[in-house]
């Protein structure tokens, strides 16, 4: 098994969902977060448009998907396919080994419990 954790602009979110649906991943998790990487941020208007300010971090989302190993390349695929326009700065995506699962409520383990 393995855990996918993908880094992209919250705008490239819905598109992945839906690729991801219709190939058939049950389940994921997102969150908002905050990074920087080597790009230059935005200069972003504050109040009445009276000041600017550069913020610190870039907005973007985390998605979490738990694969079997099969399944990964396809997932991969289909996440860069949906999030990438080719430009530079627009995310990471991390692969991790995962030694176990477990479903809490039926508390099947392992490739079952995912």
């Amino acid at each position: 098994m393995k855990k996918i954790e993908a880094v992209m602009p919250h705008a490239r979110l819905e598109l992945v969902f839906l690729a991801l649906k219709d190939m058939g991943v049950g389940g994921l998790t997102y969150y908002e977060s905050k990074g920087r990487g080597q790009n230059p941020r935005p200069l972003l208007h504050s109040g009445r448009g009276t000041s600017t300010y550069t913020p610190e971090f870039n907005l973007n989302a985390t998605l979490v998907v738990v694969a079997r190993d099969a399944a990964v390349e396809n997932i991969l695929n289909t996440i860069l396919e949906n999030s990438s326009t080719g430009l530079k700065g627009e995310g990471k995506i991390f692969v991790y080994d995962l030694d176990d699962a477990i479903d809490i409520g039926s508390r099947s383990r392992g490739e079952a419990a995912i």
